[in-house]
């Protein structure tokens, strides 16, 4: 993703990196642009203070507000995003993991209701003005194509690994509907 950010990164953007993790992506774009507001969400806290701690070794701390929640759970409905940056957990749940305790949240997509993208995505529309930069895995046999009729999706890159395909999507309210 980071090297689709420099492409995408608009002067004055206002970004959330949500499942900001070690801050990387909230990191590259608050350093593309000198006007960009950028706000980090992660639902595990000690990711965020990991995040905080690397915006202060490259001196972005300033740029960037790191808030632990899950989703858009502590934005304002009000507030709407030119750019949202979604890197989603997608391993599946084990039996050995507990359903609600934010480390498993934090590395797993969920089932059902509970799915990370699928509430993302059903939720995201009222945080957008722009569009949507998200990793995708064939792990998480997530299908687009019920989205279509809500968003334009657009294949920015695919790598294949021996056990999974990392997909990149741009993503935008579709002009159309």
């Amino acid at each position: 993703m980071a090297d689709y950010l420099k492409y995408e990164i608009r002067s004055k953007d206002i970004i959330l990196d949500i499942g900001t993790g070690c801050g990387i992506q909230a990191i590259i774009a608050a350093t593309l642009k000198e006007d960009v507001q950028v706000i980090a969400t992660d639902i595990n806290p000690i990711a965020c203070k990991c995040a905080k701690t690397n915006a202060v070794l490259n001196n972005v701390n300033e740029k960037i507000e790191f808030i632990s929640a899950a989703l858009f759970q502590p934005l304002l409905k009000k507030k709407r995003f030119s750019l949202i940056i979604f890197n989603p957990p997608y391993l599946p749940l084990t039996k050995y993991q507990k359903k609600n305790d934010w480390i498993s949240l934090s590395w797993t997509q969920g089932i059902g209701k509970n799915d990370v993208v699928a509430n993302f995505l059903s939720k995201c529309h009222k945080y957008l003005k722009g569009r949507i930069l998200m990793i995708l895995s064939t792990l998480s046999h997530f299908d687009v194509k019920k989205w279509e009729h809500t968003y334009s999706i657009e294949k920015l890159s695919e790598s294949a690994f021996f056990f999974e395909k990392i997909i990149l999507v741009k993503i935008t309210k579709d002009p159309k509907l």
